[in-house]
């Protein structure tokens, strides 16, 4: 029933011998993790576009009735077509959000890129989506392997000084081991990340 240009349309399902079998759209393209293990880290103006393009879909699937959260997002599960786009690629362990529930049924992610409640610490909302989010973008920018140590990224400038505080800021506020610390919504985050930099002016007394 999901209706979104940064994921893929299942058009039919079928059963043949003794197999279920899902048919859906064709991506032309390759996966971010091989584009990175061929490019290596990519300019902050290419992440940002990309990272609107992921603010947008996880904000549509945290949006809907019962919201998804999707739970395994990392750059083997993100394409990248020629003309740019992102889409969503293997809803494997996504799941419903279930108010009150103080836990995951089954804890279960990618080491490195979830962050600490899907791993029995709690239950995983909208917030733990975003943490993941924060994960890939610091990796497309440093092209650090966050698996080496999870829950320990060094600050983005310290591994590329080149870049703007404001982003790093921005994936500081997203990978904190607390969710409460976190973006409320994929769109705080969106907007966080395309804010225009805060400017910083003096001013000397005028004319007695």
């Amino acid at each position: 029933t999901l209706r979104h240009p940064n994921l893929p349309q299942v058009i039919d399902y079928f059963t043949e011998g003794g197999r279920h079998y899902l048919v859906m759209d064709f991506i032309e393209g390759e996966t971010l993790d091989k584009l990175l293990s061929q490019c290596g880290p990519l300019p902050e103006g290419q992440v940002l576009a990309w990272a609107a393009q992921l603010c947008d879909v996880l904000g549509y699937l945290h949006r809907q009735p019962q919201p998804i959260i999707f739970r395994d997002l990392k750059p083997g599960n993100i394409m990248v077509t020629p003309h740019g786009q992102l889409n969503l690629i293997d809803f494997g362990i996504a799941r419903f959000f279930k108010p009150g529930k103080q836990s995951d049924t089954l804890p279960i992610g990618t080491r490195g890129y979830s962050p600490p409640e899907q791993y029995g610490r709690g239950q995983t909302d909208t917030r733990s989506d975003l943490y993941s989010l924060g994960v890939v973008l610091h990796e497309m920018l440093t092209g650090y392997d966050p698996t080496q140590a999870p829950f320990q990224l060094p600050l983005v400038r310290q591994l590329n000084p080149s870049l703007s505080p404001q982003i790093e800021q921005v994936i500081v506020r997203a990978t904190s081991l607390n969710p409460a610390h976190r973006f409320d919504s994929a769109i705080e985050m969106r907007q966080a990340l395309t804010a225009p930099p805060v400017s910083r002016t003096t001013t000397s007394p005028g004319p007695p």
